[in-house]
């Protein structure tokens, strides 16, 4: 008998709690409205970034090269400066210190640790500013702009380089010039 009052008095203070609950659960009307279309937006994070070039010297071509998701940075409040982009086989760096937005920069290994490395892969190359300690590129940035992502913004620009080293031990490729260089990346801003 004390069994089944427990087991009574549990099942209704089990229904007065769920009918407590329901009773003070807001009523809305029923959504008369028309349902509109949705589409899911690329956002900047999934968007492409791009780099153009065209190289004369030990390789000459137009090159252009697309990666997802973003890969470059600005770091150490927004000092550190990279650019980053890798695709098949082929991949572009710029990196420098001393970034404080839109303008223009001289990339060099011994003052700023400026670095601009082409690596075309395939047997074609890769050439490194880095190996000649006086050696300089040029690298304007023109726009840096949030995007409505925190954290990412985008960044256009153009850089040139008149003497880029071969990168392999063995100097069987001769150094390059880069010309035209465009830019327009989604860079991730960690500082």
């Amino acid at each position: 008998m004390y069994k089944q009052r427990l087991l009574v008095s549990v099942i209704v203070i089990l229904l007065l709690t769920l009918t407590s609950c329901n009773a003070s659960a807001p009523t809305s009307a029923p959504d008369t409205s028309v349902p509109t279309a949705t589409t899911n937006p690329v956002t900047t994070a999934n968007a492409i970034s791009t780099i153009s070039f065209t190289l004369s010297g030990g390789v000459t071509g137009s090159y252009t090269l697309k990666s997802s998701p973003p890969l470059s940075k600005l770091r150490h409040g927004h000092k550190e400066f990279t650019i980053d982009l890798a695709t098949t086989g082929q991949s572009i760096f710029l990196v420098f210190y001393g970034y404080n937005g839109p303008g223009s920069y001289t990339l060099t290994n011994g003052i700023n640790g400026g670095d601009v490395r082409i690596d075309l892969g395939s047997g074609l190359g890769a050439w490194d500013l880095a190996l000649q300690t006086h050696a300089s590129c040029s690298l304007t940035i023109v726009s840096d702009t949030p995007t409505q992502d925190e954290g990412l913004d985008t960044m256009t620009g153009s850089f040139s380089c008149p003497h880029l080293p071969p990168s392999n031990p063995d100097h069987t490729k001769q150094p390059i010039t880069v010309t035209n260089g465009q830019f327009t990346i989604i860079i991730i801003v960690e500082s």
